[in-house]
């Protein structure tokens, strides 16, 4: 028997299986942290690491996350800037909040429909959205963002019950903010980083066990309330 899956019931049941998956994770949480499955380099292609930030403490609460990762790069020619996050944690609270509802929360009014889109010649796939600002003399904002599920980058419609088989996770979130009337460019800005942080994700196994606040002294670190990552 075909039953329909309307979005309210989509939206309880994506509920229900969220909650689930927080209380199956929350023991292995204590026993295993999950931990950042990559670093990036200084250089992605024309792009240079400028700063390294980290993510508040209420953030990180509510992720639960166990490890993350903030980078700030700048285009050498172009100058423009984007800011790469990864966060690695259980699966339950990473599926469940969304960086565009968080966002829209804060300074930004409303977002624009997603954009979901695939890598060439490869099965990840990330969502790609706009939020508008609230005041109109400030920058909107293009994210585009993923989780690994062990195997590939993931985009699905519904992230909280379509994820929560998987006890843990890692997020990928890339943002640029920018003029209202730049979106199109913004994109592509943004699916290049993708391409360049993917690429690099896949050319290393695996990251030995590293301290957060080792960085080289010519970057600054500091930790920076915006933009969430909720």
């Amino acid at each position: 028997m075909n039953v329909k899956l309307t979005r309210t019931k989509a939206a309880v049941l994506g509920c229900s299986l969220a909650l689930v998956s927080c209380l199956a994770t929350s023991a292995a949480r204590t026993q295993v942290t999950p931990r950042c499955a990559f670093e990036l380099a200084e250089t992605l292609g024309q792009w240079e690491l400028t700063e390294r930030w980290e993510l508040q403490p209420g953030e990180l609460d509510i992720l639960q996350a166990g490890d993350h990762w903030r980078r700030v790069y700048q285009h050498r020619q172009t100058k423009q800037v984007v800011v790469v996050t990864l966060i690695a944690g259980p699966g339950g609270p990473l599926a469940s909040h969304l960086p565009e509802t968080c966002y829209a929360r804060t300074e930004f009014r409303a977002h624009s429909e997603p954009v979901v889109w695939n890598m060439p010649d490869q099965p990840d796939q990330f969502r790609c959205q706009t939020l508008q600002p609230r005041e109109v003399d400030q920058p909107a904002l293009t994210i585009a963002y993923a989780w690994h599920d062990g195997s590939h980058w993931r985009a699905p419609q519904y992230p909280r019950f379509q994820l929560a088989g998987h006890p843990t996770l890692q997020r990928l979130l890339v943002s640029m903010r920018h003029p209202g009337g730049m979106t199109a460019e913004a994109q592509r800005v943004i699916r290049q980083v993708v391409g360049l942080t993917v690429d690099a994700a896949e050319s290393v196994d695996a990251v030995p066990e590293r301290s957060v606040d080792s960085s080289p002294p010519r970057v600054t670190q500091r930790s920076t309330p915006a933009p969430s990552s909720n």
